[in-house]
């Protein structure tokens, strides 16, 4: 591996698609609904591309496939908060896009056929493990929540696990959308109660 390509991201992810709960493209490899409508948001705990630090950055990625993601053919808008410079943002902008190699970030960009950003934006994130959210004013909104049993109403604690290690996350904490929008002009969406989870991610690329 080049050393130009040294990168390594560990973040918190607040993931929320169009999919029902459990997230038919993670299990069946097929959106719920044919096509696959994501908003992802990540605050870095630490990380870095070659010695450009990322620590303490917020990003957004929003994604729509008109199908299965490895079928391809989607489109990314790529969000970076306003508070990075110049460096950190052309730096953010090489590793989400691929260009720096490494998983899984390689094998996300290879599926998109349209790109557009880096978008620069004051991002809030809240990182909490039941309510996280994220929010562009007049641009994104998402609030998660926890799943509620149905039948006593009482809040269920729900996780996911890849104990061999899962493609993008290990473990999630499962909930819910109470709010998931977006408005832009590459495309726009807005999904509630639909799939949520929220997970640590460790992205080593060097």
């Amino acid at each position: 591996m080049s050393v130009n390509n040294n990168w390594s991201l560990n973040m918190h992810q607040i993931e929320t698609c169009n999919c029902n709960h459990g997230c038919g493209c993670q299990f069946a490899g097929f959106p719920d609904f044919g096509t696959c409508e994501a908003l992802l948001g990540f605050k870095v705990n630490d990380g870095h591309f070659n010695d450009v630090k990322f620590d303490g950055l917020k990003i957004i990625l929003a994604i729509k496939w008109p199908g299965a993601i490895h079928e391809g053919n989607g489109s990314c808008i790529l969000f970076i908060d306003s508070s990075a410079s110049e460096e950190q943002v052309t730096a953010l902008a090489t590793v989400f896009t691929g260009q720096a190699g490494g998983m899984p970030l390689e094998a996300l960009a290879a599926t998109f056929s349209s790109f557009h950003g880096p978008v620069l934006a004051k991002i809030n994130m809240d990182t909490s493990e039941k309510t996280a959210s994220f929010d562009i004013e007049g641009v994104v909104g998402v609030q998660q929540k926890p799943l509620i049993n149905p039948v006593t109403g009482e809040e269920q604690h729900v996780h996911i696990g890849f104990p061999d290690g899962g493609f993008i996350w290990n473990d999630g904490r499962i909930g819910t959308t109470e709010s998931m929008w977006l408005k832009h002009d590459a495309f726009s969406f807005d999904h509630a109660g639909k799939f949520a989870a929220k997970a640590n991610v460790q992205w080593p690329n060097g």
